[in-house]
């Protein structure tokens, strides 16, 4: 028997429901039990019921649920506001059906109904001669509306269309009308949605609600749907490739695959996903992994595929040619294929060993051992994410996404690599890591000690001076599979505590005896907040913990209650950490009335030294704000309140026009220095009270480069800075990354 991985469940099961009545309300929670990205979608089907009645006496929320990873959950509401079986009377049984496309698999609940009878009079009756409407994009769809009065008197009526947007009825969501005694009326609302790119092609429910002097007018339903109209565009950059990449005169046996980027730009007002095939006479001679592999191709935007070939090389012998196609198959077929459908790929494949090769194998041999055995350049390959000085202020370390940690000595203004060349740890190379280094600390204890939190859910501890990895931890059982560290802070006090905090809303507290011990190989505490985790610093004292991340959302938890609560509460959610007071304060780092959301996000955070209360927050969108965060025990009782920036804010202004992705902040409190997207390095000036100094209103610009910049540090002497980004060198060797120190005067 095939395996169900739908899993769902539904409560409660019972209902009452009074035609005209109050509606009735119920949670459907689906869960994907399977190991790929599903989506879901549900229909309520009434036994003994109208088939073609639809949807029109229930509405559903969401109608069908974004594609979601294994293990996730997914919850429907399910409002009932009119009889699935028009004059029934008694107990129906509700099916409901539960749809996954891309599992191909169906599961159904059971919900039991009991309707009761409506003894109502009505004086007014309303309805819709035609209840389904499609209309294309800048068109005009005329719903008309059917309005009749019973009774033996003039009736005063308002009809309201709701479920459509205000903008696209022409003379406005009202009609009042005077109905005379046994007269009919009807009523037409022109509706004309906008243009393509703001009028998405889906079904647009609505209702049209009248209202009497009885009250008990019938409130019919009908559905506009947008028609689709537009193309997806379908480009190949480039269309023709070669293994190896650099050709005849560069040797390179291990190249056996490359990449082509296929784009996808939707000029349409359909929401849609595509999956790539190949086809055509060669493509079997290549394997293939394509990233995406359902690409969602969002309204107005181009969209990358990345398709990688892989195909074996022959070790001797003339160049071959593939040729194959990659076809575009979209998961809507109403506006047709992409435009093209196919695009023509052409691979070159050339052998190992090329004609020149073999007649000047000797002279090449030696030529192959010095390029392997030669010292590694003393720069990263990528980009450079993360960066800190030691707390002495004499070293520095760096992790890129070469997945390398390099280490460096502070000479004068220069950073020098640290360490000595030898064969297998070439100068300046503290440690190779198994991916991608997205966050660095010193611990405290061992000043020579550095813990790294990389993309692939893993932190690793590594001894400066043998430059050597001492212990790793494994994240995976409590944050994902594919999940990242993106920071890391150590206690200063006890030197027992190492906090990890990642993009799944969790924040994981490992632990050790003592400061001499290696930290568990699980974590003491497990803390769920409710948004990712960008960010986060300590108090003095270690007795605050900030944690800050997307929804530009900020959060405070109180260590020293988390250090007294029972050993065996190590999974702390949301209720944990308003139960046992956990919870120091939550901001919003946004005014009350801006809109803010997933993407709005808080990138650094940094404590002010010298300050019991000062806070130092950069966010994405180019605002630095210094956060009064005890203002909270002030302004109301209840920590659990989120306040917002304007509440509590000491200090707020627009330090860029884009994103700030990082701060800091010199030991006396006087300076702080910030950095992101435009290459600006600004130094301001700080009062006592948070503020800018009235000689700093705008910042001192001390370096401007023409590449992002992820990470700064500031030595514990306040007098230089080191930055690390997206800025190289290019050589003949190719692009090298290297962090670069600013003095500050």
């Amino acid at each position: 028997m095939e395996q169900n991985f739908i899993k769902a469940s539904v409560y409660p099961q019972n209902h009452t429901f009074q035609p005209g009545g109050q509606p009735v309300v119920f949670k459907v929670t689906v869960i994907n039990d399977s190991e790929q990205h599903a989506d879901f979608k549900l229909e309520v089907i009434p036994a003994g019921g109208n088939p073609n009645i639809g949807n029109q006496w229930y509405r559903l929320s969401p109608e069908i649920s974004a594609a979601k990873p294994p293990g996730s959950s997914t919850e429907f509401q399910i409002i009932i506001f009119d009889s699935p079986i028009p004059s029934f009377v008694g107990t129906a049984t509700l099916r409901i059906r539960i749809v996954s496309p891309r599992l191909r698999q169906e599961r159904t609940l059971v919900v039991y109904l009991r309707i009761e009878a409506d003894d109502r009079v009505k004086a007014v009756s309303v309805e819709l001669p035609v209840e389904r409407f499609q209309v294309y994009p800048r068109n005009t769809a005329n719903i008309a509306v059917r309005s009749r009065n019973w009774s033996h008197k003039p009736v005063d009526v308002v009809l309201r269309l709701v479920g459509i947007e205000a903008s696209w009825l022409n003379d406005g969501v009202e009609r009042r009308l005077l109905l005379e005694a046994n007269a009919q009326v009807e009523t037409i609302f022109q509706c004309q949605p906008p243009s393509s790119n703001q009028a998405l092609s889906r079904e647009y429910p609505f209702t049209v609600e009248a209202t009497s002097r009885d009250g008990l007018s019938h409130s019919p339903q009908g559905i506009l749907e947008v028609l689709p109209v537009g193309f997806v565009e379908f480009k190949a950059t480039p269309q023709q490739q070669t293994i190896p990449r650099r050709g005849w005169w560069i040797p390179d046996w291990k190249s056996n695959s490359t990449t082509f980027e296929l784009l996808f730009k939707n000029v349409s007002n359909l929401q849609q996903q595509v999956e790539i095939q190949l086809q055509g006479k060669n493509h079997r001679q290549c394997t293939c992994k394509i990233s995406p592999e359902y690409a969602e191709l969002a309204i107005g935007e181009t969209s990358k595929v990345k398709l990688e070939v892989k195909t074996k090389r022959p070790w001797v012998g003339w160049f071959k040619t593939l040729k194959f196609d990659a076809k575009a198959i979209l998961s809507d077929q109403r506006l047709g294929g992409t435009d093209p459908t196919n695009q023509a790929l052409e691979l070159k494949v050339l052998p190992i060993f090329p004609l020149w090769l073999q007649l000047a194998l000797i002279a090449l041999l030696g030529l192959l051992l010095s390029l392997i055995l030669r010292s590694e350049s003393v720069a990263h390959t990528d980009s450079i994410n993360v960066v800190r000085f030691s707390s002495d202020g004499y070293s520095a370390v760096s992790g890129s996404n070469d997945g390398r940690i390099r280490s460096w000595e502070v000479r004068g203004t220069e950073l020098t690599p640290l360490g000595n060349d030898e064969p297998e740890k070439p100068k300046g190379i503290l440690g190779v890591t198994s991916g991608e280094v997205l966050s660095l600390r010193f611990d405290p204890h061992k000043n020579n000690r550095v813990a790294a939190g990389m993309k692939n859910s893993v932190i690793q501890l590594w001894n400066v001076a043998k430059r050597e990895r001492e212990a790793e931890l494994k994240v995976t059982d409590f944050v994902g599979k594919t999940d990242k560290v993106f920071d890391l802070v150590f206690t200063q006090n006890d030197k027992k505590y190492l906090i990890s905090g990642h993009p799944n809303r969790k924040v994981l507290v490992w632990s050790r005896n003592s400061a001499t011990e290696e930290f568990k190989a699980e974590p003491e505490r497990s803390i769920n907040v409710d948004f990712d985790v960008y960010s986060m610093a300590l108090s003095s004292g270690d007795n605050t913990l900030a944690v800050a991340g997307n929804h530009k959302s900020l959060i405070l938890l109180d260590l020293n209650k988390l250090n007294s609560l029972p050993q065996a509460k190590n999974n702390l959610t949301q209720d944990d950490l308003v139960k046992n007071n956990l919870t120091q304060g939550k901001f919003v780092v946004a005014d009350e009335k801006s809109p803010y959301g997933n993407d709005d996000r808080v990138f650094s955070i940094a404590f002010v030294p010298k300050s019991s209360d000062l806070l130092a927050i950069a966010d994405s969108n180019g605002y630095i704000t210094i956060l009064d965060y005890q203002c909270q025990s002030r302004i109301k009782s209840n920590p659990q309140q989120p306040f917002y920036q304007k509440e509590c804010g000491r200090d707020r202004w627009k330090a860029g026009e884009q994103a700030i992705r990082s701060i800091a902040v010199s030991g006396d409190g006087q300076k702080l220095v910030s950095a992101g997207d435009e290459g600006r390095i600004i130094v301001w000036q700080l009062t006592p009270e948070g503020k800018r100094s009235s000689e700093s209103v705008k910042g001192k610009q001390i370096k401007k480069i023409e590449h992002i910049i992820n990470s700064i540090d500031i030595n514990s002497q306040g007098n230089m800075v080191i930055i690390g980004g997206e800025e190289y060198q290019q050589t003949q060797k190719g692009k090298k990354y290297k962090p670069l120190p600013i003095t500050l005067n």
